[in-house]
């Protein structure tokens, strides 16, 4: 009987809808056709998800008929009965755009791909979230949407790096891809040596309001240099595409006594563009308390050496950049850039030595360094589009520079026993260290169709790298300072590498695959003027290969699985061999025979993004046989720590990273990773280690009324596994509060660093043939910062 009724009941449905349309008025009855398209930003591959289409007749622009919300990729679809119409397509960060759109009978009207250009508004955290992930995956990279992250208007660009998927920052401000610290680091696609040698003190130079994107580059194409192990960090500085101008001041100090001040501005009128930052920063290091002790045993004589000091230090530097561009019509770009970043650092400490067993000692020793440090990059750029889109030419010339100096002093008193120095002794060093580096490019991209690409270039690069030292000590029975020609060790290390790429891109439906080979000729000169003046010339060539497959599970889902090798040749700092005895029981010095290393690198890759939940996971293993690695012996009583191709390691990796939006004031987030290291050296001295390691950081950000925001942050990371060395785990945490004001043109933030942990301890344990040592030194973590960012301009 129910069944009767409900079949009776369908019946009855039906026919009351045909009805109903039989019926209808004449209007009502018009058959109605398709009006579809894509919604997609400057970039044109950068497809623009929800965005919002309105549609109203055109005699009547102001009154919408029908409203629809494009689909991730961008896409809509709309059906219309045959007449004109104007169609109002809305994104948040974007300007408005309309557009007249006729309907004609029995025929499909397709708009095409529709490019909205970016607003210089600046919006607040509700629409962003609601609109944009701040995380997207692409076939070859994770791209971070540094412009919608609601506490870029007064953070610096470290800070935004803790929340990047697969990047890590400890409490010490160093960065890891991956769990690895061997990456390169890009600005604007170009690599960026400046960045790569300092990257804590630069990045924190970066207001991130200047940033518009932070790529993680971790399977990169043949058209990248085949240079850094983890992958790449691509930072992409932001830049106004309509006429007018916009910009930001800021300061911000600490309870350390740190200070600093930043401006930024942007603007475009005509053919012209201009981008420019300029921000001082000055820290102090406060006193910080640190132990050492070293024993050593069979085979070697037994001894224990014991060590306390203090130490504390200022610093501070200058960074500033500015780039131009001139765009004479659609189809011509030039680019003009220059970066330059100054700093320096001044630290003093004192040093109470024991020693007992086979060598009995014991010193005060007063230390006094100071080091300067920066680089200089300039930068050239033409790109010519032709008229099929998506295909263009590019040529480049690059030159940087990037210096580090160094010079220290060392007063040795108290002595007692049988030490290498007498009482009173006195040393000093000098160590002028620098690399330059002229670089040539050319870049071509052709889409064959809208499945097809190819792309191909050649590059040309000269690096040198010098270092010069002067060693003297002072003479306590002659009471005069002389040369100490033992500890000469100069360096002229110069590299010509020719490289050249193709490769191709194939894209249909839910598939996607990304294939290319790049070749890398490398002839270097090692001039090594020591005791024994030595010349090595030595050339090798590598084809590097790479392969990216990607597979949209679902409307808002990616599956990406990828291979890579990596190559890293050694820099300044692994191959100077100046030593650095400002301890002379603990000396350290770089290797100016390194070789460069081979990573092979295997990932999967999982992305799931919606208005509310942002997800990515991905899994990866990596080898290397010739891994640069460091490692210490014991000489003559004296650690040695320096740097070898003696690593033969294994990696397999975990990294997740969520964030969710419950509401449109509670946003949570967290960025971890866990590790599995096996690393083992291939000199036949036996050492190896291995084990897990992880990190994770994550956060809460809550939004009240009156552009009132609270927020708080937490960090926890466990040691890096080495090939000789284990670290203690450290946490930091972190509050703040934030403010806007003057129609949201001024932010004011206060943050609190560890409020209620004065110190954190880090500790490490070394150990050797015939050795172990273990080193603790306490952290000072409390501090308060206040910032202030005023924003300006056509916002």
């Amino acid at each position: 009987m129910k069944r009767l009724l409900s079949l009776l009941l369908c019946c009855f449905t039906v026919i009351t809808m045909f009805a109903q349309t039989s019926v209808s008025s004449p209007g009502a009855a018009k058959e109605q056709f398709t009006v579809k398209g894509q919604l997609a930003g400057p970039d044109e591959d950068d497809p623009l998800p929800y965005a919002t289409i309105s549609v109203a007749k055109e005699g009547d622009a102001d009154k919408a008929i029908k409203k629809l919300a494009a689909d991730e990729k961008g896409n809509f679809s709309v059906s219309l009965p045959p007449g004109k119409y104007v169609f109002t397509f809305q994104f948040v960060g974007m300007n408005p755009l309309k557009r007249k759109v006729e309907v004609f009978t029995r025929a499909q009207t397709d708009l095409g791909k529709i490019v909205l250009s970016e607003s210089s508004t600046q919006l607040d955290e509700v629409s962003i979230v609601a609109q944009r992930p701040l995380v997207k995956v692409e076939i070859d990279k994770l791209t971070y949407n540094a412009k919608d992250d609601p506490e870029a208007s007064t953070s610096n660009v470290l800070d935004l790096l803790r929340k990047v998927p697969m990047v890590t920052v400890d409490a010490e401000d160093n960065i890891q891809l991956k769990g690895s610290s061997n990456f390169k680091i890009y600005l604007n696609g170009k690599p960026s040596n400046m960045i790569t040698n300092n990257p804590s003190q630069v990045l924190k130079s970066m207001p991130a309001n200047s940033i518009k994107d932070i790529e993680v580059i971790t399977d990169p194409g043949a058209k990248y240099d085949a240079e850094g192990v983890g992958g790449i960090i691509n930072i992409i500085t932001d830049k106004r595409v309509d006429d007018g101008y916009s910009g930001s001041v800021g300061a911000n100090g600490d309870t350390y006594g740190g200070y600093g001040g930043n401006t930024y501005l942007a603007l475009k009128y005509g053919k012209f563009g201009f981008t420019g930052n300029v921000s001082y920063y000055h820290h102090d290091s406060p006193e910080t308390e640190s132990s050492y002790m070293r024993e050593d045993f069979i085979p070697g004589a037994e001894n224990m050496l014991t060590q306390d000091g203090i130490n504390e230090g200022d610093g501070g530097g200058l960074f500033f950049s500015g780039a131009l561009s001139y765009e004479p019509d659609t189809l011509n770009l030039f680019n003009l850039s220059v970066s330059h970043f100054g700093g320096d650092f001044s630290s003093t400490g004192l040093q109470d030595a024991q020693s007992k067993g086979a060598r009995n000692y014991g010193y005060r020793a007063h230390s006094f360094f100071t080091q300067e440090y920066g680089g200089t990059e300039l930068s050239a750029d033409y790109q010519h589009n032709f008229e099929k889109k998506g295909k263009m030419l590019t040529l480049s010339y690059r030159f940087q520079q990037n210096p580090s100096d160094g010079e220290y002093e060392n007063r040795f008193a108290d002595v007692t026993g049988n030490y290498f120095y007498p009482d009173g002794y006195r040393r000093k060093g000098i160590n002028d260290a620098e690399g330059k580096e002229h670089t040539g490019q050319i870049d071509y991209v052709n889409p064959l169709t809208d499945k097809h690409n190819i792309e191909a270039g050649l590059k040309y690069i000269f690096r040198q790298n010098s270092s010069w030292g002067d060693n003297t000590y002072f003479d306590v029975e002659d009471n005069t300072w002389k040369v100490d020609l033992s500890q000469k060790n100069d360096l002229d290390h110069d590299q010509n590498i020719a490289s050249g790429y193709a490769g191709y891109s194939f894209k249909t439906g839910k598939i996607g695959v990304k294939a290319g080979l790049r070749g890398e000729y490398t002839d270097q000169n090692i001039h090594f003027m020591s005791a024994n003046d030595t010349t090595i010339q030595t050339h090798f060539f590598d084809l590097v290969p790479s392969f990216t497959f990607s597979y949209r599970l679902g409307m808002t889902q990616t599956l990406r699985l990828g291979y890579n090798m990596r190559i890293s040749r050694p820099g300044i700092r692994y191959l100077n061999p100046f030593v650095n005895d400002l301890n002379p029981t603990n000396i350290s010095y770089g290797n100016p025979k390194l070789d460069a290393e081979q990573s092979h690198s295997f990932n999967i890759n999982f992305g799931s993004f919606s208005q509310k939940v942002n997800l990515n996971a991905s899994l990866n293993y990596s080898f290397t046989k010739n891994a640069i690695a460091s490692y210490s012996f014991i000489e003559e009583g004296v650690t040695h720590n320096t740097y070898d191709n003696i690593g033969k390691n294994q990696h397999i990796g975990l990294n997740l990273y969520g964030s969710w939006t419950p509401s449109q004031k509670i946003r949570l987030y967290t960025n971890a990773n866990v590790n599995y290291t096996d690393i083992r050296s291939n000199n036949g001295n036996q050492l190896k280690n291995n084990g897990f390691s992880g990190q994770g950081f994550g956060g809460l950000m809550l939004t009240f009324p009156q552009d009132f925001r609270v927020g708080a942050n937490a960090g926890i990371f466990s040691g890096r596994v080495q090939l000789q060395t284990t670290q203690s785990a450290f946490y930091f945490y972190s509050f703040n509060v934030m403010k806007s004001f003057l129609n949201k043109k001024l932010d004011i933030n206060l943050s609190a660093t560890n409020p209620f942990t004065e110190f954190v301890e880090f500790s490490s344990t070394t150990k050797g043939k015939g050795f172990m040592q273990e080193s603790t030194f306490m952290q000072p973590m409390r501090s308060l910062r206040l910032s202030v960012t005023y924003r300006f301009g056509d916002l």
